[in-house]
């Protein structure tokens, strides 16, 4: 057996792909067949080339912004403010769980930032509507929500830039 490089010869198969102008392709994987005569057929599994090797052309950053940290004390008009937010991202603010943050998760591309997603801890509740109570937990059963940011966050009327 001998190692070979593939490349020239899948360019001989003469693959194509039709794609939007300025796209790229970031990533393709290819089954190799080998016909090694007399109806016998070999299926390679695809080797995957450890990152170190794949060149990085477009760096992604992810972003977090904390809205309001776990059990963070607010003021009225503060507590007015991101309600308002949450209800015109269709959060309903009173199942809102103040013992998780509230953050908005993000990613930017070439400064292109997009994908925005609020990331928020929510109370577990019945067909009745009443919470679930964890009597191991002392407290209400809570699970991690996230969903994405039709509305974003005013701008603090009370920080100054």
């Amino acid at each position: 057996m001998t190692d070979q490089k593939i490349g020239a010869q899948l360019d001989d198969l003469g693959l194509v792909i039709d794609m939007d102008e300025g796209s790229r392709v970031a990533e393709a994987v290819v089954t190799v067949v080998t016909d090694w005569g007399e109806g016998g057929l070999m299926h390679h599994q695809p080797v995957h080339v450890p990152p170190r090797f794949k060149p990085v052309p477009h760096p992604v950053q992810r972003r977090a912004v904390t809205v309001m940290e776990a059990n963070q004390l607010l003021g009225e008009g503060q507590k007015q403010r991101i309600r308002a937010w949450l209800e015109a991202n269709g959060i309903d603010p009173k199942w809102v769980s103040a013992a998780g943050p509230i953050t908005v998760h993000s990613r930017a591309v070439n400064g292109n930032e997009g994908g925005y997603r609020i990331k928020y801890t929510e109370f577990c509740r019945g067909e009745d509507g009443q919470r679930f109570a964890d009597p191991g937990l002392n407290g209400a059963l809570t699970v991690e929500r996230c969903v994405l940011q039709a509305v974003p966050l005013d701008e603090d009327p009370e920080v100054k830039p």
